[in-house]
């Protein structure tokens, strides 16, 4: 019997990359509100990336925003402005979060 190894660091980062690169290959094909789903799936799976590189500190607000994700994301399929008021929501939350942390920009100065 083969024995299970701890998911690494390493590993999380190469599952969101296949997990991204598929998602962009799907967006070609796939109904244009997928996109948004796929999209909403990458950011809840980065909140735990903190889970696998230790380097990273646990985080209650990005918990907070991935418990709001999973218990909303499903509603894209029975009710888009649900879907689309969580993610605006987040949206605001997130920019909230920014400003309140001094984060004022995602681009380093040069």
């Amino acid at each position: 019997m083969k024995e299970e190894r701890a998911i690494t660091g390493d590993d999380y980062l190469l599952e969101l990359v296949a997990f991204l690169a598929t998602s962009a290959r799907g967006c070609i094909d796939e109904p244009p509100m997928y996109g948004p789903l796929r999209l909403i799936e990458a950011l809840s799976r980065l909140t735990d990336l903190p889970k696998y590189a230790k380097c990273l500190k646990e985080d209650e607000f990005l918990r907070n925003i991935k418990t709001e994700i999973e218990q909303k994301k499903q509603s894209l399929v029975f009710d888009v402005q649900e879907f689309q008021d969580m993610v605006d929501r987040i949206v605001l939350q997130v920019t909230k979060e920014l400003k309140r942390r001094g984060s004022t920009s995602l681009i380093p100065p040069p």
